[in-house]
Parts: structure tokens; sequence; C-alpha cells
């Protein structure tokens, strides 16, 4: 265990041997660029550093207040990010490969490090993922404060198709790309997605005719039928 008072200290010590930082505080805008820090674990500090440059290969930050932090042109290959606060912390052009943040929150979401692009982003539920990148009409629109939660992505999905159903004379190709996304999912015959279709979609079209008529026009094979018999069956008063 090693806790010091100057940020510089910490490369000396690194040198000396020392691989575990605990308890550290530097939150003043302090530098510690372009250093060596490989295999190092830093635990329950908090951090508001310019690391630009500096190699964290198979390094560990865990339990730390990282907020504001310069992760630019880091190598962060294999280094570990767990229950770390992430507020505004940047990852600009980093190495990031096997890369991994645990629980880690920013503005109190949790996020994730897109590997593409660098870039914190709130934590998507895989099935809210795949809906975004079918409908990015939706996506435009959404709030993201829940896209962890998927049936209430869904349910918002809902709203806003149920909407644009009763509010267009004719069916919009926002309509028509929503069915097609709802056919995709359908295709793949899992009864988790066939319930998330039913309850968190269809059941917010069933009370309108309009809505019906045109999710049985749009979807096909044993959606449509999934659609119809819980149109008919379910907890929810259908006009069909």
């Amino acid at each position: 265990m090693t806790t010091t008072t100057d940020i510089q200290n910490i490369i000396e010590k690194y040198k000396a041997g020392h691989r575990y930082f605990l308890n550290l505080d530097f939150d003043k805008g302090e530098k510690l660029a372009g250093q060596i820090l490989a295999d190092t674990t830093f635990d329950n500090c908090c951090f508001s550093v310019d690391f630009s440059e500096t190699d964290f290969t198979n390094s560990k930050f865990a339990n730390c207040n990282l907020k504001c932090c310069d992760f630019s042109n880091c190598n962060l290959t294999n280094t570990i990010f767990e229950n770390c606060s992430l507020e505004s912390a940047e990852f600009k052009n980093a190495k990031i490969d096997g890369t991994t943040l645990t629980n880690c929150h920013c503005y109190g979401q949790i996020v994730t490090l897109d590997k593409t692009t660098g870039e914190l982003e709130t934590y998507k539920d895989p099935l809210v993922k795949e809906l975004y990148d079918n409908i990015p009409e939706f996506s435009k629109v959404a709030d993201h404060l829940n896209d962890d939660l998927l049936y209430t992505v869904y349910g918002e999905l809902s709203l806003k198709l149920f909407d644009d159903i009763v509010t267009n004379n004719e069916t919009t190709d926002f309509t028509i790309k929503c069915f097609q996304f709802f056919n995709l999912l359908g295709d793949r015959n899992d009864e988790n997605i066939d319930n998330l279709l039913v309850v968190g979609i269809y059941e917010g079209l069933y009370a309108n005719k309009k809505c019906n008529n045109i999710a049985r026009q749009l979807l096909t094979g044993r959606n449509k039928d999934i659609y119809e018999h819980w149109m008919k069956n379910g907890n929810i008063r259908a006009e069909y």
C-alpha cells in the first residue's frame, strides 16, 4: 500500500517497485502525462488529472473518482475500470483493446466505452442498442435516460409508433421500419422476445383499430399470428 502527497511521487514510487496506490487525492488539475504506469492498481483514489499519453497497460482503477481525467492517447490495453465515476473523463485516441468498464457511472448512469469511437456512452441493453441501430429516427428523439431498461424503452417506442399511426393519413416510413424490425426480432422464435413485443409494443396499439389494421398488414408469419392472438385473448381491450 502506498500513499503520497505529491503527484510526482507516484512516478518515484513506481520506479521503486510500488504497484498499488490507495486513497490518493489529486483533484486540482494536476498533470502526470507521458509516463509509464503499467501493471498498477489505483484503489479508492480521487483524480482530476491530465494522464494523457501515459501507459496504463494491464492496470486497474477500482472505486475511484476520475472526474475530468484526461486519458487521451493513453495506452489502456487490458486496463480495468471498476466502480468508478467518470464524469467528463476524456479517452480520445486512447488504445482501448481489452479495456473494460464494470459498474462505472457518469452523472448517475452506467456507462460503457464505445470501442469504435473511444467515447463514453450510457449502457444499453443489447436489444435496446439493436433497436437504435435499426430505427435511428427513434434514437434521435429518445431521452436515453433508461437505455438499460428494456421494457421502458420499448414502451416509449410503442407510444411514438401509436402517435405516428393515428396522426398520419398515410403509413409513414417510420411505421414501416418499426414493423420490419418487429418481424426481424420475432423471426428468432424466442419466447422472451415475443413477450417483449407483446407487452412492450403491441399492447400499446391494441386499443386503436387503425393501429391493428396496419400491424396485421405489416407483420408477417408467426409475428402476425402472435399479434392477433393476444389482441383477441389478452388483458388489453382491443378495437379490431
